[in-house]
């Protein structure tokens, strides 16, 4: 068997004369039967084809690679960056009586939290959102952590929520029924900065105070090195520009 043949198309004619054709296709013929393995790196024309693909080829795959590299730059940006702002406490300045404290279900120390900050006279009323349907307020708090007259009068369990964005719908039907402009917001720290942000978009004119509750299970120094605690934190990040998408949407539809 022969040497494998490697054939070199030359462009033809877009709009070639009816009386030529035969001559153009012999000449292109030839061409092609002149562009072989042995011969092709001494025609310059064949070369210069060649060279022009390889060209066309980089520079798609330039065009494809590009946005990618540019997306994912960005996205890591924004991940360090939206660590770096987590709340790890509350902020100084913040110690002010709010209308009621409001704790999201979902992890450790909140409910905990919220009981300490209602016995400190921090607020009134305290709304725990997100409850389970065979929950009740004894499985919640112990029976030593407030009065019983405290838990029948001023506290609350919302029941309605099954994620962060229900839970700013269910305390806001809950804030309004109630004539409060003002709240205590208690859940972990990683999840305050979406929460805040869902709450600001349901509720725009309320005043909201951040509560974050350390998580003892996030590792935030060189949070990188550790998978558990940098899956955790990305997965947040994940659903945070989720929120901000959804509610700029909302926004462009309910403006149009």
């Amino acid at each position: 068997m022969g040497r494998p043949r490697h054939r070199c198309r030359l462009p033809a004619a877009a709009h070639a004369v009816p009386g030529r054709l035969d001559g153009i296709a012999d000449r292109a013929g030839r061409g092609r039967r002149d562009c072989d393995a042995d011969r092709a790196p001494d025609r310059p024309a064949c070369a210069g084809t060649h060279a022009l693909m390889a060209g066309r080829r980089k520079r798609r795959w330039r065009l494809l690679t590009l946005p990618v590299s540019l997306l994912a730059a960005g996205w890591i940006v924004g991940l360090v960056l939206f660590v770096d702002n987590i709340p790890r406490a509350p902020a100084t300045g913040q110690n002010v009586r709010t209308g009621a404290i409001v704790v999201l279900t979902g992890g450790r120390g909140r409910v905990d939290r919220g009981t300490a900050l209602l016995a400190a006279d921090a607020s009134d009323l305290l709304l725990i959102s997100g409850v389970g349907p065979d929950a009740s307020l004894g499985d919640l708090i112990p029976a030593d952590r407030l009065k019983a007259q405290v838990l029948e009068c001023c506290v609350t369990l919302g029941r309605a929520a099954r994620n962060t964005r229900e839970n700013a719908i269910e305390t806001a039907g809950w804030l309004v029924a109630n004539d409060i402009t003002s709240l205590r917001l208690v859940t972990a720290d990683f999840h305050m900065p979406r929460s805040l942000l869902e709450f600001h978009q349901r509720m725009p004119e309320m005043t909201i105070v951040a509560e974050p509750v350390m998580s003892q299970n996030v590792r935030y120094e060189r949070w990188w090195l550790w998978p558990g605690s940098a899956t955790l934190l990305a997965g947040e990040y994940n659903k945070y520009l989720a929120a901000r998408l959804r509610g700029f949407v909302t926004r462009l539809l309910t403006e149009s």
